[in-house]
């Protein structure tokens, strides 16, 4: 019963972490760590400590260079907090579609849907944000794009650790 219990706790943190891959406010790698270290030492899971200071030097790696990334995109083009809101926003609706199509048969609508979700929507609502910003549209497109690539090389050096983890934690 108590194995049922650690299971659990550890699917729940790698549901946070997964998560905080595409919301930027959510600590997903801290969380991603945390699942490591509950299944070595509560599963008896048998992951090596030296390949859990990789996941948690990668998880610390990952948050610092997104702090980089942003203060990189943002330097080469301003962007206000709409625009961050417009990519969280973008994403979380992107994630639903995406787990919304996820029992589709056709692979070509999957992966449709995951541009759609995880770049295109994004995108757009960051461009629509940055509009009532009252900018003019080159500017807004301007802001997007770099507001969009900053949500997108925070989302996957996230999953990079997410997957990592998984990886070592399932033992695939």
């Amino acid at each position: 019963m108590l194995t049922i219990l650690w299971w659990v706790l550890v699917g729940l943190c790698l549901c946070f972490g997964f998560l905080g891959c595409f919301i930027n406010k959510v600590p997903g790698p801290i969380a991603v760590v945390i699942a490591t270290l509950l299944a070595i030492l509560c599963l008896d899971i048998p992951i090596e400590w030296g390949t859990f200071a990789i996941i948690a030097a990668l998880a610390v790696a990952s948050m610092i260079a997104s702090k980089f990334l942003v203060k990189l995109a943002k330097k080469l083009q301003e962007y206000s907090k709409r625009a961050t809101w417009g990519t969280t926003i973008g994403s979380i609706i992107g994630l639903l579609l995406v787990w919304g199509t996820a029992q589709a048969e056709s692979t070509a609508l999957r992966i449709t849907m995951m541009i759609v979700g995880f770049i295109l929507l994004p995108f757009v609502l960051a461009f629509l944000l940055e509009l009532t910003n009252k900018q003019g549209a080159a500017m807004a497109l301007k802001c997007a794009t770099s507001a969009t690539c900053a949500y997108l090389s925070d989302t996957l050096l996230k999953l990079a650790v997410f997957v990592y983890a998984i990886y070592v934690i399932f033992q695939l």
